[in-house]
């Protein structure tokens, strides 16, 4: 993990709010070692906490920790970091990821009830229910698409199923994102593709959708190609650092 902070600083992915307190706190991370003061742990992470004490080791680790600094206020990653500081890097990216997941993992942990429904009926949808929202649709008629995409009406933190509808001898875009996903199939025949591996599937079958693997679904038959695709995009969209949407963005 010692790598993922330099690549997600070097490619800019960082949220303009996670930019502009990172900003800060750098800032202020400098000035303490430059006057050889103690930065305010109540307004600096833990991890650039840890850095301050690491300069204080001796000349060395000073100018590996002036060093590092330059490298994201000027966006300049023509050096490499020493090892120690990609270590100490590292704890810098597992408090950005407690910061975007924190409120769901606090709550796994509170071991309370999430239940809002107020009457039983909230609690059960089905492929015919008016309350499935319009989430994403595209046909392209030159490349063989014609698909829709609904969410389901519950109100989930994690899993994130969503009904997908391929129509007759069409199929989705071929395209990858960071979550992993299981494909219920209800109704229609297909085949699914996952990287290089090749499926039929049925009513009945399920197809599971590794992270960042490279999948679509195609329609073999003549009627709609209907499945549940339930992921655990309320997870991993908080915990990917950088634009998801743009990761998760169907390809042509």
């Amino acid at each position: 993990m010692k790598h993922l902070f330099r690549k997600i600083a070097v490619s800019q992915r960082f949220s303009e709010a996670e930019q502009n307190a990172l900003a800060n706190e750098i800032d202020a991370l400098k000035v303490a070692i430059q006057t050889d003061t103690n930065v305010n742990p109540l307004e600096v992470r833990p991890s650039l906490c840890a850095m301050q004490l690491y300069a204080a080791a001796g000349t060395q680790a000073k100018e590996e920790v002036l060093a590092f600094i330059h490298s994201i206020q000027n966006e300049d990653f023509s050096s490499p970091w020493s090892e120690a500081i990609m270590q100490l890097s590292a704890s810098v990216f597992a408090d950005l990821q407690i910061g975007r997941v924190g409120s769901v993992l606090e709550k796994i942990n509170d071991q309370k009830s999430l239940t809002k429904a107020e009457v039983n009926q909230e609690l059960i949808s089905s492929l015919s229910d008016k309350r499935l929202s319009g989430l994403y649709e595209n046909k392209v008629d030159e490349l063989g698409i014609d698909f829709t995409v609904q969410i389901l009406p519950f109100p989930l933190e994690v899993l994130d199923p969503r009904i997908v509808r391929v129509a007759p001898g069409k199929a989705n875009e071929l395209h990858r994102h960071a979550h992993e996903t299981v494909f219920i199939f209800l109704e229609g025949k297909g085949k699914v593709i996952v990287d290089q591996f090749e499926n039929e599937v049925n009513p009945g079958d399920f197809a599971f959708i590794p992270r960042w693997c490279n999948h679509q679904s195609i329609n073999t038959g003549d009627t709609d190609l209907v499945f549940l695709a339930v992921a655990d995009f309320g997870l991993t969209g908080k915990s990917f650092v950088g634009n998801y949407l743009k990761t998760a963005r169907m390809k042509r």
